[in-house]
């Protein structure tokens, strides 16, 4: 008469299991892992294109005004020469 898997046999069966689900959570746990570190190092990639287009543009505004500063200064000298031109 059969009770039932033998407790010993079942045992053993659990065991057989054990390194196969311990493999498949260490490649769970790596495969998380690897996406993590791609996450972060997107994150920092972004972050890095960031601070470039900000000082991107901070250049592109100081270069602007630099520009008018040069065209203030020449609409300056142009109107200092025509007044020596005009005074007698």
């Amino acid at each position: 008469m059969d009770s039932g898997p033998n407790p010993a046999e079942s045992n053993e069966a659990s065991h057989k299991q054990q390194p196969d689900k311990n493999a498949h959570e260490a490649r769970d746990q790596r495969r998380r892992e690897g996406e993590e570190r791609q996450e972060r190092r997107q994150i920092r990639h972004e972050e890095q294109e960031d601070r470039e287009q900000v000082r991107q543009e901070e250049r592109e505004e100081h270069e602007q005004i630099r520009h008018e500063e040069r065209e203030d200064r020449k609409r300056e000298r142009q109107k200092a020469r025509d007044q020596e031109e005009s005074s007698p």
